[in-house]
């Protein structure tokens, strides 16, 4: 098997319990905050999106000492305009409690960032505190990719679809998104080409936020995606191996 595949292999055998016996009419919804919306800023100005992650299979342990609550307090106080929380923890070193521990200290909207491969863990986000949701189109079909979409959205969490291929853009076109996120990483084999996010930008109309995914390191980049049109970027690795993350930051986005 591939990485991705090895990734839902083990989600579906970590979660079976909960997928097997999940029914939408009897999960209980915690009472909560409306959802903050990361669409508002999106369109307002270009957004970095900063994430919150351990490790991850290709780099291996990537922040060895890291706090979830002080790393997301830091991208905020720097300017961020969300924060995106890995939740997988076989091979990323993630944990569920991450979300809800930065979503109860920062004032920003807060992504979970995993591979959601059924409806309950939409519903499992909204109670740990996501204000929207990432749903890698490679990872569902086209059936089960709408079905939690519209849940999500029926939940007031918007939705950042990943695509990272032609195959991908066809099913994320039909859902009419609002968000599209192109990852310039393949996650068949975790290689990465930055020149992914501006072959794809062509097959999605106007009024689309698009988001560009993995490998940004330079404010040239950076100053690509502005004039290209994207709406933002989101970035890890580079950012959480930086001793000084707000100015890492300002140097980014001067670009």
């Amino acid at each position: 098997m591939n990485i991705l595949d090895k990734i839902i292999a083990s989600i579906n055998r970590d979660e079976e319990a909960n997928f097997r016996s999940f029914s939408p009419g009897s999960f209980s919804l915690k009472e909560r905050d409306k959802p903050l919306d990361i669409l508002k800023c999106l369109k307002q100005q270009f957004s970095l999106i900063t994430e919150v992650k351990k490790s991850s299979p290709s780099k291996g342990l990537i922040k060895e000492d890291l706090d979830p609550v002080e790393l997301a307090l830091s991208y905020q106080r720097a300017g961020a305009s969300a924060i995106s929380v890995v939740t997988e923890k076989n091979f990323f070193s993630g944990r569920k409690e991450y979300l809800s521990r930065v979503k109860d200290k920062v004032q920003i909207p807060v992504l979970r960032k995993d591979f959601l491969v059924h409806p309950y863990q939409v519903y499992e986000s909204y109670n740990l505190g996501a204000d929207f949701i990432l749903l890698i189109a490679a990872c569902l079909s086209k059936e089960n990719l709408k079905t939690m979409y519209e849940t999500s959205l029926a939940l007031k969490m918007q939705v950042l679809v990943e695509v990272h291929n032609e195959e991908d853009v066809e099913k994320a076109l039909k859902l009419e998104p609002s968000i599209i996120g192109i990852n310039n990483r393949n996650l068949q084999t975790f290689q990465v080409d930055f020149g992914t996010s501006l072959r794809l930008k062509k097959y999605f109309p106007p009024g689309i936020s698009l988001i560009s995914e993995s490998g940004i390191n330079s404010p040239e980049q950076i100053s690509i995606l502005k004039k290209e049109g994207f709406s933002g970027a989101l970035i890890g690795e580079y950012l959480l191996r930086q001793k000084d993350v707000a100015g890492a930051i300002r140097e980014l986005m001067n670009g």
